[in-house]
């Protein structure tokens, strides 16, 4: 399965938007994490936050969970201060939650795009909604 059929990442304004697909092996997680790391270079030296669609993901393999909270770990240690959640299941709410270490004030779950960019753009974080 190619990359865009597991996921997308690019930024709009000081917000990442990803979307994630189907289930993600700790080849995919390194994959993503090398390229978020690249993606937002440009700006990770202000608060920045995150818009995530996880709609059409599954879920990390269990060998992949490590390295998926390196990435909400990296993150945090730069300067991503907000994010906003897009589940379908409440599975996929837990495995954020669990794996990250957010303060649950700047961490915001829904099922409704459009309330995760209202709820960013209220933190002072403008951006285009993405048409993944």
């Amino acid at each position: 399965m190619d990359q865009e059929n597991l996921y997308q990442l690019h930024v709009s304004g000081n917000v990442l938007c990803v979307r994630l697909r189907h289930v993600w092996s700790k080849q995919v997680v390194k994959k993503v994490f090398a390229e978020l790391k690249e993606v937002v270079s440009d700006i990770q030296h202000q608060p920045w936050a995150a818009y995530v669609d996880m709609r059409d993901w599954i879920m990390p393999t269990m060998e992949a969970l490590e390295d998926f909270q390196l990435i909400y770990d990296w993150c945090a240690e730069h300067n991503q201060t907000h994010e906003a959640t897009v589940c379908k299941f409440a599975m996929q709410e837990r495995i954020v939650r669990d794996n990250s270490s957010y303060d649950p004030a700047f961490h915001f779950y829904t099922q409704q795009p459009k309330s995760a960019h209202a709820w960013l753009e209220q933190q002072g974080f403008h951006f285009t909604l993405p048409t993944f």
